[in-house]
């Protein structure tokens, strides 16, 4: 297989993954601050942005 169909084969794989753990990972955020009585969310809200960049950075990064 060449190089090329390769890293076309890996782009098509790895963004819809990223794309699914960083939804999951927001869904879940919200799921927990409505089942819970927390009055102080925004930590929560700050940690998942955080976590969101660095997955994005890692999994939308473009394979040379």
């Amino acid at each position: 297989m060449s190089k090329t169909k390769l890293n076309s084969i890996l782009l098509h794989i790895r963004y819809p993954y990223t794309g699914i753990v960083i939804a999951i990972m927001w869904i879940g955020m919200a799921i927990i601050i409505t089942s819970q009585q927390i009055e102080a969310y925004e930590i929560l809200l700050a940690a998942t942005a955080v976590a969101t960049l660095i997955i994005a950075v890692i999994g939308f990064r473009q394979v040379k």
